[in-house]
């Protein structure tokens, strides 16, 4: 039994109910959740979760206001997946698998199925200066058509339906993330990076060569103290931080986000 399960699930209708220091807003289906999170935090607003009225998909970003450097405030990318896992872990079947692939893939029992983001203010030093704002966003496909798509396609990708959780509601997965993501960071705050390094690695898909941009192949090793991805490239190791990652691999949001279509 997970912890969340109702026989009547929260309906696609109903306003998430999220716990102190964060206040939703919903976003007309159609628009780029996370773009509209970013003028949001750049306005100053912090604590705001932003999250598509669409209901085929997850679609949800959380505007917050760092107090530490850009490097370390990019471990808040690996607290956002970390608490999704957590959220699915709670509320979907425990034949539900949940893997993650560097930077950001979120993978169901090896189908690609969505995908974590992450934007900050610019900073001329990462390792010093702390960026006026950050946005994590969620994606995730609770549906698929994969009629609408080439047979190679479906068996590389999946939805939380396909896999058994589709009672799962779009409003419910906002609630979980949020309440996960609090306590994760909460523990980032009091333990450091640690916990949550330690946590994500043991969710790390199995296959470790990851596809860069230009076709090479990478060899993920794991993740350092900071959230660097350790990898080797064409034998020669590199470290990828997130903060510079847009170089190696593609940050695009989820096909049916960007398609036009949604439900």
């Amino acid at each position: 039994m997970n912890l969340y399960y109702e026989d009547v699930p929260a309906s696609e209708h109903d306003d998430p109910q999220l716990p102190p220091l964060l206040d939703a807003e919903k976003i007309t289906k159609g628009t780029d959740v996370m773009a509209k999170a970013i003028g949001r935090a750049a306005a100053g607003e912090t604590g705001l979760v932003c999250y598509s009225e669409a209901t085929h998909c997850l679609d949800m970003a959380i505007t917050l206001a760092p107090e530490v450097c850009l490097s370390k405030a990019m471990q808040m990318h690996y607290t956002l997946m970390t608490a999704l896992g957590d959220s699915i872990g709670a509320l979907a079947p425990p034949e539900v698998g949940v893997r993650y692939r560097f930077p950001g893939a979120i993978l169901f029992n090896r189908g690609h199925a969505g995908v974590v983001r992450i934007a900050a203010a610019s900073c001329q030093d990462a390792n010093t200066d702390i960026p006026d704002w950050l946005v994590v966003s969620a994606q995730l496909r609770l549906t698929f058509d994969g009629d609408d798509h080439p047979t190679d396609y479906r068996m590389v990708n999946t939805s939380l339906e396909e896999e058994g959780g589709g009672f799962v509601s779009r409003t419910r997965l906002v609630e979980s993330v949020s309440r996960h993501f609090l306590v994760w960071l909460h523990k980032w705050e009091e333990e450091g990076f640690r916990p949550i390094h330690e946590t994500w690695l043991k969710r790390v898909d199995e296959d470790k060569t990851l596809t860069l941009n230009d076709g090479r192949v990478a060899n993920f090793l794991g993740v350092d103290e900071e959230g660097g991805a350790l990898v080797t490239i064409d034998g020669h190791p590199e470290t990828i931080t997130l903060s510079n990652s847009s170089k190696y691999f593609d940050h695009a949001p989820l096909d049916e986000l960007t398609s036009g279509s949604s439900r």
